[in-house]
């Protein structure tokens, strides 16, 4: 480990304790504080907003009612913007329905990927204030709590209690429990929930029936519930025990034998938790040990004698720490001084800390931090590709028709979809020009019932969030449908909102090839087609039946055109003549049916495209035939050298899974360095063909899942979630694999797989692996869980955690458990 790792380790704790002054702060969120809401039809409402008790979500009462209502939650809010920045301030602004002096006291809370907001007005400035640095404070801790997973705590167990509370009596009753566990994916019968009451009585008499369940008794039975035999295997299979003894030790840790399709061979269930047990075990449950082990704060049972069994062991050494973090987790350079540092920061006992020992949980904790799951944090954290080859020599992460917020031919136009695209790593957003009232151009989809939305509007929110995730160009693909005159205003747009952003002269003159990423940064970039003044221009975008040029009977305004400097869109007839003929600053755009046919071509010539990649900036793009905003394929075109592949960012489907998957490496900066097979320095590559000299063969074993939600989270749904996972790996054409494990019947909490799935990878440099949890119907059919899309360059070898997305990318509290095993062929 270096020293950038163990900073990210040892400081980057998103559990830490917040500072009295954000303590503070967030308390004050909790106080009733009125705001006057607006509405896009200028109507306001004065109410009364508070931050609940559990800090997940903001409330509301109306000045009229005493009903409570839920306004956001927490994890559903993706930006507080001051002022006013959204679509409904702007509208009132319009309506005058508000004056502009009082942008001090505006704020607006923007979620659900920024496609809602509330729009509020406060009283004072300090108030305003309070409220954005108390809710960006709890946006930044929510996240980070998602991206290292310990979230599943005391207190987010709390609020579980806190949800299935009914009747707010501070207590559970079986009942209420029962209904509980719905939601929580699991299903016991009454006598298993007798058996986990009695397990959780730590307050009633060893002789007293316990009904109800208090905060703390319910932590107790939560984590009973909830346990990681698995990883207390592992811990025993490098702590020296025998079979017998890792036997007895399992039996130990399941303090319930009887549980729903959990017991799997010798490695059982799942997640255990750090606890403080105020008595012991009900001794009435003769397999269970009462003397827990204490210094461990744990629900392990402490390595006992018996006059039958020799002593258990459930924790690891100091030794035996580095022993399995250099030999299964592949940290070959760790020391023992390291492994000190591990222990001091994840396990949770102080007698633990102090004989340097680790133990369920602090393990568990260890492997759910984020440098250890499966994606390896030197690589998707930071930018550690060349960034100083041309431009022509990268992927880049490009949208398609980014203004667009549903289908095709529909809906409304809004500057937030730029906003949420830009966010997510995109480097290339493309705008739809065309001549608007009062000499403002406007932007949507031409011959659509598409409503459209000012070019200023979006040129401000591109501003906002140009170079937030990534310090490296962003293109604008302009499609320009304006008269000579309101061109003259785009260029006037551009050049005062970007100022000396935009790239409007050559770095250096007489170039041969384009500039590199590095000499770009900070740069936005217009491409679109170039005429010079006098000529007329072409309609941007090709027939989309044809593919034949549009003419459009206008001039070329000569300020427009001298900001295309290095993507100038040029028609396309055929490969050769492309070559031949244009310079390296001439850009192709293809539609998908044009590039698919390329590719069909007769070997080797589907080759040539690859040719064409190397020297000229290459986009795809839908076809007409997606007018639901349907996606390609988009590895079908990276194989072949495609920079720039369009998709729809509005659509969750699975080429947007590849897309933040494959955009997920190189620190996520949204430009890739293409491998060097499409760079010409390897003639032996082809896409329809095996490559055995660097092939791999990847094994994953899936072990188990973690905290599986239902898809719709309902707790009057009765039905428990039988979950599989479904793995697929995509790449160059003999890279396509899908395999998928048994379900689990019933347990969507801690189901146990134990499956091993093999697949030979022939481009390892071009394959992307995705896990897929789905929950199995038995009557038919199936319904999504979680998913993760994963580069195979980025996966890390040993045992693994896989924290899930939902199919928006917004993280989910369900978690898989895997051993990687990578080869050669």
């Amino acid at each position: 480990m270096d020293e950038t790792q163990w900073k990210r380790i040892m400081d980057n704790d998103p559990s830490n304790i917040a500072s009295t002054q954000q303590i503070h702060i967030v308390n004050i969120l909790k106080r009733r504080t009125t705001f006057i809401k607006y509405k896009p039809n200028g109507r306001t409402y004065s109410r009364i907003y508070y931050l609940v008790l559990s800090e997940d979500a903001i409330h509301y009462c109306g000045s009229k009612h005493k009903s409570k209502h839920e306004a956001c939650v927490i994890k559903d809010i993706n930006q507080i913007r001051p002022g006013f920045t959204t679509a409904v301030w702007r509208k009132c602004l319009e309506k005058n329905k508000i004056i502009t002096d009082k942008a001090n006291l505006a704020f607006s809370i923007l979620y659900n990927n920024n496609s809602q907001s509330l729009d509020l007005l406060a009283e004072t400035e300090d108030i305003r204030s309070q409220w954005i640095q108390g809710l960006e404070f709890l946006i930044n801790r929510y996240q980070s709590h998602m991206r290292t997973h310990r979230e599943i705590t005391d207190k987010w167990i709390w609020h579980l209690f806190a949800q299935a509370d009914y009747d707010q009596s501070g207590q559970l009753s079986r009942t209420e429990v029962q209904r509980l566990l719905y939601t929580l994916n699991i299903q016991l019968n009454d006598n298993e929930i007798d058996l986990y009451f009695d397990q959780a009585n730590i307050r009633a008499g060893e002789n007293q029936l316990l009904t109800y369940l208090d905060k703390d008794e319910f932590l107790v039975f939560y984590k009973y519930v909830s346990q990681r035999p698995e990883l207390l295997k592992i811990i025993c299979q490098f702590n020296g025990s025998s079979n017998e003894q890792m036997a007895g030790t399992l039996s130990d840790y399941t303090v319930i034998h009887k549980l729903p399709n959990v017991i799997f061979r010798l490695n059982t269930r799942n997640n255990s938790q750090p606890l403080n047990l105020r008595k012991s075990i009900n001794s009435k449950n003769k397999h269970v040990k009462s003397n827990l082990r204490r210094r461990s704060s744990s629900i392990t049972p402490e390595s006992t004698l018996s006059s039958h069994r020799a002593v258990r062991k459930n924790f690891l050494t100091i030794e035996q720490l580095k022993d399995f973090l250099q030999k299964e987790e592949h940290m070959k350079a760790l020391s023992i001084e390291d492994c000190s540092r591990l222990i001091v920061r994840f396990e949770p006992s102080i007698e633990g800390r102090q004989c340097e020992e680790i133990g369920v949980d602090g393990f568990r904790l260890l492997l759910l931090h984020d440098e250890f799951c499966i994606m390896n944090p030197d690589k998707i954290h930071r930018i550690y590709q060349d960034m100083t080859q041309p431009i022509t020599d990268y992927f880049i992460a490009t949208s398609h028709n980014t203004y667009i917020q549903g289908y095709q031919v529909y809906g409304d136009c809004t500057a937030e979809t730029y906003v949420r695209a830009l966010r997510t790593g995109c480097r290339a957003v493309e705008i739809d020009c065309y001549d608007g009232d009062n000499m403002e151009p406007i932007v949507y989809h031409g011959n659509t019932l598409t409503t459209p939305i000012k070019l200023q509007e979006i040129l401000n929110a591109i501003a906002l969030e140009a170079f937030t995730v990534s310090p490296y160009p962003l293109f604008l693909n302009l499609e320009n449908r304006c008269s000579y005159q309101q061109q003259g205003v785009i260029a006037r747009l551009l050049q005062d909102t970007f100022k000396n952003q935009l790239l409007s002269k050559p770095l250096i003159e007489d170039f041969q090839t384009l500039p590199s990423p590095e000499q770009l940064k900070y740069k936005v970039i217009i491409r679109s087609r170039h005429h010079s003044q006098g000529q007329t221009t072409t309609n941007t975008k090709l027939n989309r039946i044809s593919n034949q040029i549009e003419q459009n009977p206008n001039e070329y305004h000569p300020d427009l055109a001298s900001l295309l400097i290095y993507c100038q869109n040029v028609s396309f007839t055929s490969i050769p003549q492309t070559l031949s003929t244009q310079k390296c600053y001439h850009s192709i755009s293809l539609k998908e049916s044009i590039a698919d046919d390329l590719i069909a071509v007769e070997v080797p010539h589907h080759l040539d495209l690859i040719a064409l990649t190397q020297h000229h900036l290459v986009r795809v793009y839908p076809g007409t035939i997606r007018q639901n905003s349907s996606n390609m394929h988009p590895l079908f075109y990276w194989t072949y050298g495609i920079q720039m592949v369009a998709l729809n960012y509005q659509t969750n489907d699975e080429s947007m899974c590849l897309q933040h998957g494959f955009f997920s490496d190189n620190g996520g900066c949204g430009y890739l360095l293409k491998p060097p097979c499409l760079l010409g320095k390897d003639p032996s590559y082809d896409p329809k063909e095996k490559f055995y000299e660097k092939g791999k063969r990847l094994q994953i074993l899936l072990i188990s899942g973690q905290h599986l939600p239902k898809e719709n989270n309902s707790v009057d749904d009765p039905d428990i979630s039988d979950p599989y996972v479904k793995i697929c790996t995509y790449g160059i054409e003999c890279d396509y694999t899908e395999h998928r494990t048994p379900s689990i019947r019933n347990n969507g909490l801690n189901p146990i797989w134990d499956y091993k799935i093999t697949a030979d990878i022939y481009c390892p440099e071009l394959c992307l692996v995705i896990f897929q949890v789905r929950d199995h119907d038995r009557h038919g059919g199936s319904s999504f869980i979680g998913q993760a899309c994963i580069p195979f360059n980025v996966l890390q070898l040993g045992y693994r955690h896989i924290k899930l997305k939902a199919k928006n990318g917004d993280y989910i509290h369900g978690t898989i458990f895997v051993h990687v095993k990578i080869d050669d062929i």
